[in-house]
């Protein structure tokens, strides 16, 4: 397995270590549930060095972007973030990204597993389009610090203000220029630093030593409880954004990207959706869980897990359409055990801050 340039750290602070993705990851240090409180009560630092980052430049970048996202690129300003999806010609999602429109290029971050094919996907396309793709992942590393307190641990690494969410600002650290870019993936305030590999450990160092390290037992908690969709998970080339409740990212005004018929298509019909369920008593949901209805299997669970700032189960499935409505009740196989659970929808938990003018 590949190990992040902070491996070190991460043993000497005595983490639980598994693999992910092909990477040596801290799955926790003092344990998930002390990790997700901590986020939630206060701030948290991720190591993220292992996603892929890019950078996507030439006369024809934009292009390539409105060919392989069904996304409004051209309306992004400078210094703006998107959340979207790299889709291929069945509608498929092949990953979801974050692009960041920059002066002279766009910043791509691409989930680790997918970081491989993100490239091979991209790669023709560029080509055709007059377009160049960069990989910056080794150059560089990425830190996300998360949580309400967060904005008071960047403030001092900032060269301006704090960013907007979904934006992107230039700061510095000891006199290196880093980017911090305000998106998330645990529904608190909070940023991801983008900095050159030289710099890495000294601020990963500074910020454990103002606030503890998470592991990715407590990210993936953190994600579920707001009900962000995990690739791999609730996200595949085998579903489109429509069935995934990711619609909204789809400018359904502009054509010409990859899948676009298809994507029109299964929006008319919508057979199936993603949806949230709760359990109605204790238990615990698990990924693979079969999803009841009648005593009949409906679906499956993709992502299940204890909802540790809600007290109860929580999780994700692919539904029929008819099932997917709030408070239709199901079960959730666990073990044998048919555990009476509601549909509802995410999220779960809402701290209100993730959003927050600071």
């Amino acid at each position: 397995m590949r190990s992040t340039p902070l491996i070190a750290s991460h043993r000497r602070l005595g983490a639980r270590l598994t693999g992910f993705a092909g990477w040596e990851m801290p799955l926790s240090y003092a344990g998930t549930s002390v990790e997700h409180k901590a986020v939630r009560g206060g701030a948290g630092v991720f190591d993220l060095c292992h996603m892929g980052r890019l950078a996507l430049r030439g006369e024809g970048a934009r292009a390539l972007l409105e060919t392989v996202t069904p996304s409004d690129i051209a309306g992004l300003a400078v210094g703006q973030a998107r959340y979207t999806v790299l889709l291929d010609e069945h509608g498929g999602m092949v990953d979801d990204v974050i692009v960041t429109r920059w002066a002279d290029h766009y910043h791509l971050c691409v989930n680790a597993a997918n970081h491989p094919a993100a490239l091979a996907h991209l790669a023709p396309h560029a080509a055709r389009l007059g377009a160049t793709v960069d990989d910056l992942s080794a150059a560089t590393g990425q830190i996300a610090v998360q949580g309400p307190a967060s904005a008071a641990l960047i403030r001092p690494l900032l060269a301006g203000p704090f960013p907007a969410f979904m934006h992107a600002a230039p700061g510095a650290f000891e006199g290196t220029a880093i980017t911090v870019s305000r998106t998330g993936y645990t529904g608190e305030l909070g940023v991801e630093l983008f900095v050159p590999a030289a710099i890495l450990a000294p601020l990963w160092e500074r910020l454990v030593a103002q606030a503890p390290p998470i592991g990715l037992g407590a990210r993936d908690t953190l994600r579920l409880e707001v009900g962000y969709p995990l690739y791999g998970h609730e996200l595949s080339r085998q579903v489109t954004p429509v069935e995934a409740g990711l619609h909204w990212v789809v400018d359904w005004g502009r054509a010409g990207f990859l899948g676009h018929s298809v994507l029109i298509e299964r929006r008319a019909r919508r057979d199936t959706a993603l949806c949230g369920f709760t359990l109605d008593g204790p238990g615990v949901p698990r990924d693979g869980c079969a999803v009841l209805h009648g005593g009949h299997e409906v679906g499956r669970v993709t992502s299940g897990n204890m909802g540790l700032s809600v007290g109860h189960g929580v999780g994700m499935a692919y539904l029929p359409a008819a099932l997917t409505a709030p408070g239709t009740a199901i079960a959730i196989d666990v073990r044998g055990r048919h555990l009476p659970a509601t549909v509802a929808r995410p999220p779960f938990y809402r701290h209100g801050s993730v959003k927050a003018r600071v």
